[in-house]
C-alpha cells in the first residue's frame, strides 16, 4: 500500500469574507497535497470553516440573521474560493456539521474520562475578537495587541481543561520531535509558552452563548469554540469510527502563526488526554502585508481574492502569491509587483520558451518531436525536492525559473536558425533536449500551476496523468517520444489588458 499524506489548514472563521491570507494559505496545502500524490502517496487533503463561538453570534445579530443561515452563507464563499482557486481538497469540514458534533463531544467524553476535564467557577478577560482568555501579560494598555480592544471581563462557572498537567509531556513530545513545529523561529515561541502553563476554561455558560456545541452530559454549557474548532481535523476522518486511524494522525497542519499556540500546545495535550496520537508536524506559515503596510479593514487595504483571481486569472494568481510569499516569513502583497511578474516571468519567461520551441519543432522538424538527445536534469530535480520538502515553495518556483532561463539561454547562445542550414543532425539534438526539458518543467510546475503544466503537457502531446502516474517514473529523461506530434497554439499568457 501506498504511503498515507493527511494535510489540513486552518478551518477560516466565518464572521466575514475570505481575505488573500487565506488564499495562500489554502495554496501552500494544495501545492504540498499535490506534490505527495506525484510522489504515489495516498493524499488526504482537508479544508473547511469554523462556525461557531461568540464572534459568528455577534455578526450573525449584526446582520440581522439567523446564525445558521449566517454561517451558510459564509462557509459557501469559503468552499467558492476553493474552487475558484483550483484547489484539490478531498474534503470540507464544516463544525455545524452533525458529524462534526458527534466527533467534538466523542473527544471531550474521552478527555473527561481520563479525569483531565473539571468545572469550577472562573473570573478572567476574555477577548471576543481572539475567542480566548487573555491575563494581563498578553494585554499592551489593557489591550488584546492582535485586536487593539479591552477584553470583557467574564465570570461564570465553565469547565477547565487541566492543560497544566501536559508541561513535561509536551515538553518531551518537543525533545522527540525537533521538527514538530516549522520553522525553528516558530517552535522556539511554542517551546517558551509550554514553560507557563496554566489551565483553560473549556466551555461557556449556554445563557450567555447559546451558538456552540453542547458539553456531553450538561446542557447548560456549550464548547469551548476552540475545543469545537481543533476536532475538525478528527472529524474529516471518520472519528470516532475506527476508520480514522487510516488516515491519522495528520501529517502536516498548515496554519498561520497567529494560532500556533492553539495547534501545538492546546491541540496535542488535547489528544493525549483522550488517548489518541498527537500530529506529525504543524507547519507555521507567515502574514501578507500590501504594498508594505498591514492588512487590515481600518486602512481598506484588504485584498479580495476572487477580484484577483478576476483581474489576472487563477495560474497567475496561484504562481504570484507562491513565488512572492516565502512560507517560513512574511510577505507582501502588490498588483505592481503581480503585473511584472506576469510579463517578466510568465508571458516573456515560460510562455515564450514554450512557444519558441514549440515553434520551431513545427518549422524544422514537420511538428514532430525528433530522436532522443541526453541532458542533465537531475540536480535541478533535487534542489526542487529538497526545497518542498522544507516548505520553501518559492524557492521551488526560483529552481524552475532557473531551468526556464537556462533553456533561453540554449537557445540564444545555440542558434538554431544557423544550424537548421549548417547542421540540421545538431538541430534536432538541440529540439529535442529543449522539448524535453519543457516536460520536465511542466511535471515541476503541476503543485503550483496545475492547469498551465497540463495546457503544455497537452501543447507537447504528452498524456501523463498528473498526480496517479509516480513522479519518480516521469522525472526519467527521455519519456517524450520522437514522432510525437506537437501542436505551438496560442499564447499561453498573453499580453494583459489594463
Amino acid at each position: 500500500m501506498p504511503d498515507k499524506f493527511y494535510i489540513t489548514t486552518a478551518i477560516a472563521y466565518v464572521n466575514s469574507e475570505p481575505h488573500i491570507g487565506y488564499a495562500l494559505e489554502l495554496l501552500y496545502a494544495d501545492v504540498l497535497a499535490r506534490y505527495h500524490r506525484m510522489r504515489a502517496e495516498d493524499v488526504f487533503f482537508v479544508t473547511g470553516t469554523d462556525e461557531h463561538g461568540s464572534k459568528i453570534l455577534q455578526a450573525a445579530e449584526r446582520a440581522k440573521a439567523d446564525p445558521q443561515a449566517f454561517v451558510n452563507k459564509y462557509s459557501a464563499r469559503f468552499r467558492l474560493l476553493a474552487d475558484t482557486l483550483n484547489i484539490s481538497n478531498d474534503d470540507f469540514v464544516r463544525t455545524t456539521e452533525p458529524r462534526h458534533v458527534v466527533a467534538s463531544q466523542e473527544l471531550w467524553r474521552r478527555a473527561k474520562l481520563s479525569g483531565k476535564i473539571y468545572k469550577k467557577k472562573y473570573v478572567g478577560l476574555y477577548c471576543i475578537g481572539c475567542e480566548a482568555f487573555k491575563t494581563d501579560k498578553d494585554l499592551v494598555d489593557g489591550k488584546c495587541p492582535d485586536h487593539n480592544t479591552i477584553p470583557e471581563l467574564l465570570e461564570e462557572e465553565n469547565y477547565f481543561f487541566k492543560l497544566t498537567d501536559y508541561k513535561d509531556a509536551l515538553l518531551k513530545l518537543f525533545a522527540f520531535r525537533p521538527d514538530f513545529v516549522v520553522p525553528n523561529g516558530r517552535f522556539n515561541e511554542v517551546k517558551e509558552w509550554v514553560k507557563d502553563l496554566e489551565d483553560i476554561s473549556i466551555s461557556r455558560s449556554a445563557r450567555q452563548l447559546a451558538w456552540g456545541i453542547p458539553v456531553p452530559d450538561d446542557p447548560d454549557q456549550v464548547m469551548y469554540v476552540w475545543f469545537d474548532a481543533l476536532t475538525n481535523y478528527l472529524t474529516a476522518t471518520g472519528f470516532p469510527d475506527e476508520r480514522y486511524k487510516k488516515y491519522w494522525p495528520a501529517d502536516t497542519h498548515v496554519i498561520g502563526k497567529e494560532i500556533s499556540r492553539f495547534h501545538a500546545v492546546m491541540w496535542p495535550a488535547m489528544l493525549m488526554a483522550a488517548g489518541i496520537d498527537v500530529p506529525q508536524q504543524v507547519a507555521v506559515h507567515g502574514h501578507i502585508s500590501v504594498d508594505g503596510k498591514k492588512m487590515s479593514k481600518t486602512l481598506g487595504n484588504v485584498i479580495d481574492p476572487f477580484k484577483v483571481v478576476e483581474k489576472f486569472g487563477c495560474e497567475t494568481s496561484r504562481y504570484f502569491l507562491l513565488r512572492e510569499i516565502p512560507f517560513n516569513s512574511d510577505g507582501d502583497f502588490s498588483e505592481a509587483r503581480l503585473s511584472e511578474r506576469y510579463a517578466g516571468d510568465l508571458a516573456n519567461g515560460i510562455g515564450n520558451l514554450v512557444s519558441r520551441v514549440l515553434a520551431m519543432i513545427e518549422k524544422y522538424e514537420n511538428g514532430t518531436v525528433p530522436s532522443i538527445a541526453s541532458a542533465i536534469i537531475e540536480p535541478t530535480w533535487l534542489a526542487y525536492q529538497e526545497h518542498i520538502d522544507n516548505y520553501d515553495l518559492h524557492l521551488a518556483l526560483a529552481d524552475v525559473w532557473d531551468v526556464v532561463g537556462s533553456a533561453d539561454k540554449l537557445v540564444t547562445e545555440r542558434e538554431p536558425w544557423v544550424l537548421a542550414k549548417t547542421d540540421p543532425a545538431e538541430l534536432s539534438k538541440l529540439l529535442y533536449v529543449l522539448a524535453e526539458t519543457i516536460r520536465h518543467i511542466s511535471l515541476m510546475l503541476w503543485p503550483f500551476m496545475p492547469e498551465t503544466a497540463e495546457n503544455i503537457l497537452a501543447r507537447l502531446g504528452v498524456t501523463h496523468d498528473l498526480g496517479k502516474e509516480p513522479l519518480s517514473e516521469l522525472q526519467t529523461w527521455g519519456l517524450l517520444k520522437p514522432g510525437t506530434k506537437v501542436s505551438k497554439g496560442e499564447p499561453l499568457f498573453p499580453r494583459l489588458i489594463k
